[in-house]
């Protein structure tokens, strides 16, 4: 079943390099379609790796030029995380 985590984190990196309006809501969805037909164990692993991604995300030093491009990754886990 840990396939399925990493297809849906898949799926979240993919959102985040597209443009879409809002990018927390979107990731939202993604989250909760995963969490619809995830078990308990995938669930809390998907939870794990997205605070670790934000903690990290947060913490990072990012170049001005891929600074819009971090911008919609943080947004899409904050998202993602909300709905976790």
């Amino acid at each position: 079943m840990s396939d399925s985590v990493q297809d849906c984190i898949d799926r979240l990196r993919d959102l985040a390099q597209s443009s879409t309006s809002d990018y927390r809501i979107a990731a939202g969805q993604i989250v909760s379609d995963f969490n619809a037909q995830a078990g308990g164990a995938d669930r809390e692993k998907l939870k794990r790796r997205l605070e670790d991604a934000l903690l990290v995300g947060r913490n990072s030093i990012v170049s001005y030029l891929f600074y819009v491009q971090h911008l919609a990754w943080l947004a899409v886990l904050e998202g993602a995380l909300d709905a976790a």
